[in-house]
C-alpha cells in the first residue's frame, strides 16, 4: 500500500534513523515533519546516507577548481539578479511593483484613474506576480494613440533606471576583476547573465583594465572582435542609452518565458547549454528556481562525466528569518508546538536544524543538476571567494 505521498504506508508508520539512512533523497523529500520520529534524525540521514555519486566537495577544492579553469580559459561566470539588486536595482518582483503605475485598463482612464490604481487596486490585488507581470506586458502604454510594440521595454527600462544611483559594490569590483585582460589577453571564457541591465558593461569601461567586450542578446549576431569577452544576456538586453529596437526584446512575463522555454534551438538555450556542456560555470546571484535553467542544467550535465562539476556560490539562511518563522508557526500551530516539546527540542537548536535540513536539501538538489554549493553570507562574503580564485591567476 503506499499513501498520497507516494511512500509505502509501513515507511510512514514507523520511520527510524536506519529507514532514514538507506532512503533516497526523494524519498526523504516526499517525508511530513508529523510523520517522523525525531528532526534531528533528517540531518544525520542526509550527512550519513548520502548516494556515492551526491557527495560535496570542500570549499578549498571547489575554489581550486575554479581556478584551475580560469587559469585555462574555461571559466564562464553565470549570474544572476543577485548581482543588479545589490548595485540598487529592482529585482523581478520591485520591478513589477514600480510598473503597476503605467497600467491601464481601457481607453478611458485618465490620471486621477491611475492613481487610484496605483493605491488601491494593487494594494488589494491577490493574485500571483505571474498574472500581473502577464498583464502588465500586455496592457501597460503611454497612451491609447501609441502604437510602439517596444512601449514594454522602454518602460522597463524607465523602472530599471529611474531615479537610481548605482552602486559598485565589492561583488562587482571582484567580477570585474575577474573579467579584466591580463597584457591583452581574457582569462574568462565568457559571462551568461539573466539580467536586462548594462551595469556590467558599465563598470567595465570604467574600472575593466582596457577589457574589450561585446553584449550579445538578439539571435544571429555577429562579432565585431573575436578576441573581446562576450556577455550573453539571454533574457534580453535594455542599455540605458540609445534608441531600442526589435532586437532588444526582453523576457520578463510568462508568455515570453513559454516561448524560450518551448524553442529548443533558440540561440539563447544553445548558448547556455553549450557552456553548461563545454565549460566550468561559476553561478553568483542565482537561486536554481528558474525551470529554464533547471532543465538545461540537467541536459547539460547528462551529457558530462558524473565527476565533472559546476559550482554556485549561494547566499546561507539567515537564522533570524526562521527564528521569525518558526515563533509564528509555533504560535498559530499547536500540533507543531506539541511535537517539538515531545521530542524535547531547545528553540535555538530548532531553527539551527531547520536551517542545516533547507542547506542540505538546496545542496543536495544542485548535485542532481550537477553543481557544488559553496556558502556566502553575503555579497561581500562572495567577493572575499572570488578574490581568492583570482589571486592564483
Amino acid at each position: 500500500m503506499h499513501n498520497n505521498l507516494g511512500v509505502p504506508d509501513d515507511i510512514c508508520k514507523s520511520v527510524t534513523f536506519d529507514d532514514l539512512s538507506s532512503m533516497t533523497f526523494s524519498e526523504l523529500s516526499n517525508l511530513k515533519l508529523n510523520e517522523i520520529s525525531n528532526i534531528s534524525s533528517i540531518i544525520k540521514a542526509l550527512n550519513q546516507g548520502r548516494r556515492a555519486h551526491s557527495i560535496s566537495i570542500p570549499e578549498d577544492s571547489q575554489l581550486t577548481d575554479i581556478n584551475d579553469a580560469y587559469n585555462s580559459m574555461n571559466l564562464s561566470l553565470v549570474l544572476g539578479a543577485g548581482i543588479s539588486k545589490d548595485c540598487g536595482l529592482p529585482d523581478w518582483k520591485n520591478l513589477l511593483k514600480k510598473m503597476k503605475r503605467y497600467i491601464r485598463f481601457n481607453r478611458k482612464d485618465i490620471e486621477n484613474q491611475s492613481l487610484i490604481i496605483e493605491k488601491i487596486f494593487f494594494k488589494l490585488f491577490s493574485r500571483s506576480d505571474l498574472i500581473l507581470a502577464r498583464n502588465l506586458h500586455r496592457h501597460c502604454s503611454l497612451g491609447p494613440e501609441n502604437a510602439d510594440n517596444m512601449v514594454f521595454e522602454k518602460f522597463v527600462r524607465c523602472s530599471l533606471y529611474k531615479e537610481k544611483k548605482l552602486n559598485y559594490t565589492k561583488l562587482l569590483t571582484e567580477i570585474v576583476r575577474l573579467s579584466s585582460f591580463h597584457d591583452g589577453e581574457k582569462f574568462l571564457d565568457s559571462i551568461i547573465t539573466y539580467n536586462y541591465d548594462d551595469i556590467l558593461e558599465y563598470f567595465l569601461e570604467i574600472n575593466g583594465n582596457n577589457t574589450r567586450h561585446e553584449s550579445i542578446y538578439y539571435s544571429d549576431q555577429g562579432y565585431s572582435d573575436v578576441e573581446a569577452l562576450p556577455i550573453y544576456h539571454v533574457h534580453g538586453f535594455l542599455p540605458r542609452r540609445g534608441n531600442l529596437t526589435a532586437k532588444n526584446k526582453i523576457i520578463l512575463d510568462e508568455e515570453s518565458y513559454h516561448i524560450l522555454y518551448n524553442d529548443v534551438d533558440a540561440w539563447n538555450n544553445s548558448i547556455q547549454l553549450e557552456k553548461f556542456t563545454d565549460n566550468k560555470c561559476l553561478l553568483i546571484g542565482l537561486s536554481l528556481n528558474d525551470p529554464n535553467l533547471r532543465r538545461l542544467l540537467d541536459a547539460a550535465y547528462k551529457k558530462r562525466n558524473n565527476d565533472e562539476f559546476h559550482h554556485i556560490i549561494a547566499l546561507r539562511p539567515e537564522l533570524n528569518e526562521y527564528r521569525k518563522k518558526l515563533k509564528n508557526l509555533l504560535t498559530s500551530d499547536k500540533n507543531v508546538l506539541n511535537k517539538k516539546i515531545s521530542d524535547g527540542l531547545e528553540f535555538e537548536e530548532t531553527v539551527k536544524m531547520v536551517r542545516g535540513l533547507e542547506e542540505r536539501f538546496f545542496e543536495e538538489d544542485a548535485l542532481s543538476l550537477g553543481v557544488q554549493t559553496i556558502w556566502a553570507k553575503n555579497g561581500d562574503d562572495i567577493a572575499k571567494r572570488l578574490q581568492q580564485i583570482k589571486k592564483g591567476a
